[in-house]
């Protein structure tokens, strides 16, 4: 009898065994059945060793087997593997399988967190507001179940500017923020051109606008020659000659 799925309310296990396993699980007796224990560390170990990289380890929670679920004691140490999702963190799945005598492999439903200090809206706050430190705080969130990109650091957010209103407590990431133009289109710049050994300034206007580290047209009023420059800080341009 070949055992291709068994389902436990919402878990799914797949399970594929050879036809050498087509016995009774009468027959099994406890010292040849592979221990559930062996199975959820083999899949704990695993999901804890692929989330690394974080500030903060993970916290690694393996969903019970279903108890009628009996497979042959492998000959050899368990394998382990990813399935090709490739995602580490959240609700995901682990395979576990036997590469011995009675070959064996089934997926292992497995939650990994990681909580972490992150930055939120300290009250409610309205759209073109440009953030201070006292409109944020950190707060714990397990990052698994947060969208965008987040911020750890209140630095990363002071002085940006909200592209939609926030609730108290509302995670910031970067899709609601915008950096505001240190040089506006039209307003008097100071061009700084440099080479190793020399550096010039000249006066200029800008023909667009830009953040800080952008990219902007500028004019020298002198020669009348547009440029392209980096912005580097309110009305202060760079070149490179």
């Amino acid at each position: 009898m070949n055992i291709n799925r068994l389902k436990n309310k919402s878990l799914l296990i797949n399970i594929v065994l050879s036809s050498a396993l087509a016995l009774p699980a009468s027959v099994l007796s406890a010292d040849l059945i592979q221990s559930h224990k062996s199975i959820r560390d083999a899949a704990h170990n695993h999901a804890k060793n692929n989330a690394t990289g974080y500030a903060m380890p993970p916290t690694v929670t393996v969903n019970r087997l279903d108890s009628r679920l009996r497979l042959p004691k492998c000959s050899q140490p368990l394998d382990t593997f990813s399935p090709p999702t490739g995602r580490k963190l959240g609700r995901i799945t682990i395979g576990v399988r036997c590469s011995g005598n009675k070959p064996w492999s089934l997926y292992v439903p497995t939650l990994v967190s990681i909580n972490t200090d992150v930055i939120v809206a300290a009250h409610n706050l309205a759209r073109g507001t440009a953030l201070n430190a006292s409109d944020l705080m950190l707060e714990k969130k397990d990052i698994a179940r947060l969208r965008g990109n987040y911020f750890s650091n209140p630095a990363q957010a002071i002085g940006k500017v909200l592209k939609r209103n926030l609730q108290q407590g509302q995670v910031l990431n970067s899709q609601y923020m915008v950096t505001p133009n240190t040089i506006k289109k039209g307003s008097k710049v100071i061009i700084l051109a440099h080479s190793s050994n020399i550096q010039v300034r000249m006066p200029g206007k800008a023909l667009s606008s830009g953040a800080m580290g952008a990219l902007i047209k500028v004019q020298n009023i002198n020669s009348k020659k547009e440029l392209e420059a980096i912005v580097i800080s309110p009305g202060v341009v760079k070149v490179s000659m």
